[in-house]
């Protein structure tokens, strides 16, 4: 009866970790994008084939006039899905854009997705706040690329203050990182508003670029 007690013991805690470990949906901006492109520019053209050679000692046949073969219509719709590495062309083209609103770095391409963190310069716009909680937002952006269609995420959305010990942290927490003795729920509501704010900006940014095909021959020296 013991062992069986401990057994079930073990068995609820490794439940209670794969839980903790799945990703809340609501702790995060995330959707599915899907992308389509002009089909004459991604579909290649066939290669013409030549004629067979002609032998000279062959009995010369009497000339035909055939008529021309008719040309059968192209029923296709003029837009296909995207190819998977011109949606992480795309990615790839978003990260390496510079902004002036916020700060991206750390950026990686899996091949499969490009990754990278934000940050917002965050100050508070009255005159005498509750509390020094100016800082900026951090957040980490994923953006994970299929055949016509591409997935961002949005998450770990942080406040970190410059005052050491009045960071809120999380900001899906209903309480602050540093606790609500330091931080009111009036100031810690504002931050985690101008935080979401912020996420969104992003995500705005990342769907109106990958919308649009990269300009390779732009000039940037």
């Amino acid at each position: 009866m013991t062992r069986a007690l401990i057994v079930l013991f073990f068995l609820s805690l490794s439940v209670l970790g794969i839980a903790q470990d799945k990703e809340d949906p609501k702790k995060m901006f995330r959707d599915i994008v899907n992308v389509e492109v002009d089909r004459a520019k991604f579909t290649p053209k066939p290669t013409p084939v030549a004629p067979p050679p002609v032998d000279p000692k062959a009995k010369k046949k009497k000339h035909v006039v055939e008529e021309p073969a008719e040309t059968p219509l192209d029923t296709l719709p003029p837009n296909m899905p995207a190819p998977l590495a011109e949606i992480l062309k795309r990615a790839q083209a978003w990260y390496t854009n510079p902004v002036t609103k916020y700060v991206k770095a750390n950026g990686s391409n899996s091949g499969k997705s490009v990754t990278c963190n934000a940050s917002f310069i965050f100050k508070q716009k009255t005159l005498n706040p509750e509390a020094e909680v100016d800082g900026k937002f951090t957040m980490d952006i994923f953006i994970e690329a299929k055949e016509g269609k591409y997935r961002y995420t949005v998450k770990h959305i942080k406040h970190v203050a410059t005052k050491q010990g009045m960071s809120g942290g999380d900001v899906y927490n209903v309480v602050p990182e540093c606790g609500s003795m330091k931080v009111s729920d009036r100031t810690w509501l504002l931050i985690r508003t101008e935080a979401k704010k912020s996420a969104q900006i992003v995500v705005d940014d990342i769907k109106a670029f990958m919308k649009e095909e990269v300009n390779e021959n732009k000039d940037e020296w």
